[in-house]
């Protein structure tokens, strides 16, 4: 039954109105649903989900995205960047009692799993929803060497890739999660060998920084890639030219991009490079060049990760020790984020989203 409002927005198109609640926050459309049984089942529907998530991920912008860590508590990134002198309260996900790590997220969803490593659950902390749990059976002497989370796009599909470490041997598997789907199985193990245990997701594939001989320092990195559609591994080439500058690479996402971000220890600078098209060496761009004596830093320390980035050059950082900052490109100035809440690690921004983690 339509709604019956004494308002023009009636007299719209469907098709507009639809195009105009893309790009409502989801707090908001949570709350629109109650309007009438057809904005309800509007927004209800897988279709308009995926919808949205596809309009956010074209038009990105910090108003959609959303800080959190491994105490599932989150922030708007918008109001942190906007409000940086002024406490920011979190909004805590509290269907859930249990400790978790973040394995990853992708799509809105956080990619979880419990302290021991015996299982993952999928939530979506924007609709306070969460998927059964799955058991991913760590013997009790192994560890995750390497990990990462993501979608693949061709099947419809969420993929874990985890490493498996003992003192034996380490095994690759794959954990595929979807609709009436739970499976997984052993892959080929790493061609190479990356130098940090989280990948980062991007474009449908996982992605970790890595040197074939771990031994060599000399020897010259890249980035291992692996195509979650067709499972096989790949080489991408960092940044042409600096190779000989760079020290201790981190892989990060910035703008929905793959980027780098490494020490330049001859000229004093952190320097952060952006992948504007994925696979592609020559979309190498320079994003930001920041002098150590900027950051407070001195000569080896590497204590900063970028979080996000917004349109008009603020740029969020977090510390090694799980603090905030901002850094504005446009005059250089520097604000640590006070927040009321103790943030704990691991970290995430994240796109809010309406995908639902329950398949």
């Amino acid at each position: 039954m339509p709604c019956k409002l004494a308002s023009p927005l009636w007299l719209l198109p469907e098709e507009l109105i639809s195009e105009i609640l893309f790009r409502v926050p989801v707090r908001s459309l949570l709350q629109f649903r109650c309007v009438c049984k057809s904005w309800k089942t509007l927004i209800s529907h897988p279709q308009f989900a995926m919808h949205r998530l596809r309009t956010s991920i074209a038009h990105p912008n910090i108003a959609h995205q959303q800080l959190t860590s491994s105490k599932l508590v989150s922030y708007s990134v918008h109001s942190l960047l906007q409000n940086s002198s002024i406490p920011e309260q979190g909004h805590y996900y509290s269907s859930t009692s249990h400790k978790y790590r973040i394995l990853g997220s992708c799509n809105g969803l956080l990619c979880l799993s419990d302290i021991n490593l015996t299982h993952v659950v999928l939530c979506n902390p924007s609709i306070r929803s969460q998927s059964k749990k799955f058991q991913i059976m760590v013997s009790p002497r192994s560890c995750f060497t390497y990990y990462c989370f993501g979608y693949d796009h061709v099947n419809d599909k969420y993929k874990l890739l985890v490493v498996v470490g003992s003192f034996q041997k380490s095994v690759t598997k794959l954990y595929t999660f979807g609709a009436d789907c739970y499976c997984s199985k052993v892959i080929q193990n790493f061609p190479c060998h990356p130098t940090r245990k989280p990948g980062k997701f991007v474009s449908g594939t996982l992605n970790w920084i890595a040197k074939r001989d771990l031994n060599n320092d000399d020897q010259q990195r890249m980035i291992l890639s692996f195509d979650l559609a067709t499972e096989t591994y790949g080489e991408v080439l960092l940044p042409d030219g600096d190779h000989d500058k760079i020290c201790s690479p981190t892989l990060d996402v910035l703008r929905d991009c793959l980027c780098v971000c490494f020490s330049d220890y001859r000229k004093g600078h952190w320097i952060v490079w952006l992948m504007k098209e994925y696979g592609v060496p020559n979309s190498w761009t320079k994003l930001v060049t920041i002098p150590y004596i900027k950051l407070g830093i001195c000569r080896w320390s590497h204590l900063f990760v970028p979080l996000c980035i917004s349109e008009n050059g603020v740029l969020l950082l977090k510390t090694t020790s799980s603090k905030l900052v901002i850094y504005n490109l446009n005059d250089g100035r520097m604000d640590y984020l006070r927040i009321v809440d103790e943030l704990g690690f691991d970290i995430h921004v994240y796109h809010e989203s309406l995908v639902s983690p329950q398949f």
